[in-house]
């Protein structure tokens, strides 16, 4: 679902447990007034989502690099990692139509290699350096291919 108002604290703690972590590649951690401007601005993109079962599991966050790109960021809490979650959030917001006209880009961290895999068995390809992309026609055709 598209984030709302509500989800401000969690975007906001998930955000600084992963800097903690060192997942990200943002040092530090962000000031609850820095992240409300950013995140109702975000609110007003469409363009940031929720990943929820009984609770909120994790987000997924396109970015506009250009008319013809968008960057995407993924988040899911520590002890629901690798459970699917972050290729059910990609593949079904891919789809959406403020997404879908665009070409994705996944910048990772050089020592990241869980998220290069990630991104890799997601059907992006190696761009160059730590950067991998998704052209619109080709995760179409992997919605195809997995019935989603």
């Amino acid at each position: 679902r598209r984030a709302n108002r509500t989800d401000l604290l969690f975007t906001l703690k998930l955000h600084n447990e992963n800097v903690q972590d060192k997942n990200f590649f943002s040092k530090k951690k962000i000031k609850f007034k820095d992240h409300k401007i950013w995140f109702n601005e975000k609110i007003k993109e469409k363009r940031l989502f929720i990943c929820s079962l009984n609770n909120r599991v994790g987000y997924i966050r396109y970015d506009i690099i250009d008319k013809k790109y968008l960057s995407v960021s993924i988040a899911i809490k520590k002890k629901l990692k690798r459970k699917g979650f972050g290729r059910y959030m990609l593949l079904n917001t891919l789809k959406r139509k403020n997404i879908s006209t665009f070409n994705v880009v996944a910048v990772v961290k050089r020592n990241n290699t869980v998220s290069k895999n990630f991104f890799l068995n997601t059907g992006f390809k190696f761009y160059k350096k730590n950067t991998y992309v998704i052209k619109s026609s080709s995760w179409k055709n992997l919605l195809i291919k997995i019935h989603l």
